[in-house]
């Protein structure tokens, strides 16, 4: 039999339509419900609960990635997709029927951790279930999903809002669901016959979760209780590292994030995700606050890095061919740095230069981030797959959450001390005109110059583990291939 030439050929094309379809599902829905936030609490009430809509997505995505890696080794893609999808179903029918905010907020706990379940068993499906040639292409593929819905998510909720109302948001999700569950339901990889039976580490899962907050909330500010913080992280950490060497089955295995050349590939790309995302995520406040654009110009300017990252897998996959895959992912940062070192550059000039120097960062990214998929797919045992997929996912989501919280602190450290209270920067936002004080505009572009900073010198650091991966990822593939 003729092997696939693409990822939609025949053979393939159930599997790529279910992955495609439900990571699509996961995207719009992380563009859509931020253009939604004002509606959602105008009809609802309750605004101080409205950052958890997005703060508890975030925290069961993450658990729930975690807790993927053994149930799919152990369940198989096939169930995890089934029930992954009907978690996120169910989670936004809750939310779209929501009659209160704190419904709301439960809804969406249970929405992310059908998301988190989606793109774990969408990583581990693709390592599992495509021909070594198509691996690349299919993880680029993944890429391209996420950069058209960086271009058509907007547009979409925007119609949906317009023409409805913010639940349609979240009722869209149920036909397109059912579609990805028709597609996929029998076209998932197979439960591998050598898989472990299943065991839940709740002590480490727990472990994990608390590290992750904790640590959380000593980059999210600069004060005495950070460094508090911090220490409460680290002795946390500690104790999952004395739990997983005593479990027969932790959540997270310790060779899976701290030996060679996982721990590279991690740390690297974590680095270069909280380089560029934790910056990136405060550009539309620098456009509008700073530069005084358009509500327009600063929410369609996040297409730009997307656009980039994209493009940058697409033609990564592409490359392979020719390149070694850790050639690769080490180019990767020698376009994201300098372009990064161009965005501080373009702060204070051409708004049009800012947005081409993200665009290039953007394909340094994409380039790393999909080698480092391939690469991860190269040297992991199949029966582990699910398990390193999972583990490497969650430090990258790690790496963006904690990028995005050290570079909120630096900005709004920099507001505070230019112009005394950060909460001017609201006023500023709102079009107010009176109280706010002068250079507050002056105060949010030197803010985001720093954070700038912190994320080239973040975004370079990366670049060292994985330089130094090429002796252990030649190891590794040896001992797989039994040498």
């Amino acid at each position: 039999m003729e092997e696939p030439r693409s990822v939609l050929s025949r053979p393939l094309l159930p599997l790529s339509a279910a992955i495609y379809t439900t990571v699509a599902l996961v995207a719009f829905e992380g563009l859509a419900v931020v253009a939604a936030l004002p509606d959602v609490a105008a009809d609802l009430g309750q605004v101080r609960l409205l950052p958890w809509v997005i703060t508890g997505f975030l925290v069961t995505s993450g658990v729930a990635t975690v807790l993927s890696g053994p149930l799919v080794d152990s369940l198989g893609t096939t169930v995890m997709f089934r029930w992954s999808v009907a978690v996120f179903v169910v989670g936004s029918v809750l939310a779209a029927a929501a009659p209160s905010m704190e419904i709301m907020v439960a809804a969406r706990i249970v929405q992310g951790a059908g998301g988190g379940l989606i793109i774990a068993v969408g990583l581990a499906a693709v390592a599992l279930g495509y021909p070594d040639h198509l691996v690349a292409r299919a993880y680029a593929a993944n890429s391209t999903v996420w950069g058209v819905m960086g271009v058509a998510g907007p547009a979409f909720a925007a119609f949906l809002l317009t023409a409805f109302d913010w639940r349609w948001i979240f009722w869209v999700n149920v036909p397109l669901g059912a579609l990805a569950l028709a597609s996929g339901w029998r076209a998932m990889p197979p439960r591998r016959p050598d898989a472990e039976p299943l065991r839940i580490d709740v002590v480490g899962t727990a472990l994990v979760v608390a590290v992750t907050v904790t640590t959380l909330l000593a980059v999210s500010s600069v004060s005495a209780a950070s460094l508090g913080w911090l220490a409460v992280s680290l002795l946390l950490a500690a104790a999952y590292v004395v739990h997983a060497r005593r479990a027969s089955q932790p959540v997270v295995r310790l060779e899976h994030v701290v030996r060679q050349p996982f721990a590279g590939l991690a740390l690297g790309m974590g680095l270069l995700l909280a380089g560029a995302l934790g910056a990136h995520s405060y550009l539309p406040l620098f456009l509008q606050g700073g530069r005084g654009t358009s509500t327009a110009v600063a929410a369609w300017s996040v297409l730009f890095i997307t656009i980039g990252w994209t493009t940058g897998a697409n033609v990564g996959s592409r490359l392979t061919e020719r390149i070694a895959e850790s050639t690769l992912a080490v180019s990767g940062f020698f376009v994201t740095v300098p372009a990064l070192s161009a965005a501080w550059v373009f702060t204070e000039g051409s708004i049009a230069l800012q947005f081409t120097a993200w665009f290039v960062a953007g394909l340094g990214v994409g380039v790393s981030t999909n080698a480092a998929l391939t690469l991860l797919r190269a040297v992991s045992d199949p029966a582990e797959i699910g398990r390193t997929s999972a583990a490497h996912q969650f430090l990258r989501n790690q790496g963006v959450a904690y990028g995005a919280a050290l570079a909120g602190t630096v900005i709004l450290f920099v507001v505070a001390r230019r112009v005394g209270d950060v909460e001017q920067v609201r006023r500023l936002l709102a079009g107010e005109t009176t109280g706010v004080p002068p250079g507050a505009d002056e105060a949010i572009v030197e803010g985001f110059r720093a954070a700038v900073v912190t994320a080239v010198v973040l975004a370079a650091a990366g670049a060292l583990p994985v330089w130094r991966l090429r002796r252990h990822l030649a190891e590794a593939r040896r001992r797989r291939r039994g040498i």
